[in-house]
């Protein structure tokens, strides 16, 4: 037999489901984050392969080693650009390779932020619905007890 709406059955299981909905809210939340850097490393990255077609062989350049830190360096070739492979692993590629290479990566980032943000927003839409049958739960438990106090 089922439970009866409002038994206290019911409020625990709709409580679990909330605080489940709230921890998967908060991966996700975090993985968006996440997603927003590596974008933004991304656009950087392209940023700086293109400004590489502007410089000259042998012209001094600052080198980005961290923190906002950078040495100066002089450029050796803009011909090829090393990409990160994943793994500690990299490879070599032709400066037009690598920024196709890195606009995809950039497009595949931003599509899975996408469906993140879209998975994100039904599970926002769970938390609202379990939220308001909670509260008709808590309108007819104080609407109750009103009248049962009176004798």
């Amino acid at each position: 037999m089922s439970s009866s709406p409002g038994s206290e059955e019911e409020i625990r299981r709709l409580l679990a489901a909330y605080e489940q909905y709230q921890a998967q809210a908060e991966g996700i939340s975090h993985q968006l984050g996440l997603s927003q850097i590596a974008a933004q490393g991304l656009e950087s990255a392209l940023a700086a392969v293109d400004a590489l077609q502007e410089a000259e062989v042998g012209q001094e350049i600052l080198v980005p080693i961290g923190s906002g830190s950078f040495i100066h360096g002089k450029l050796a070739s803009k011909e090829n650009v090393i990409l990160n492979v994943g793994a500690g692993v990299s490879i070599e590629k032709r400066s037009e390779e690598a920024i196709e290479i890195l606009r995809t990566r950039k497009n595949e980032v931003l599509e899975g932020s996408k469906k993140l943000t879209e998975v994100l927003a039904k599970i926002d839409q769970e938390m609202q619905k379990i939220q308001g049958i909670m509260q008709q739960y808590e309108s007819r438990l104080s609407g109750g007890q009103g009248s049962e106090g009176v004798v």
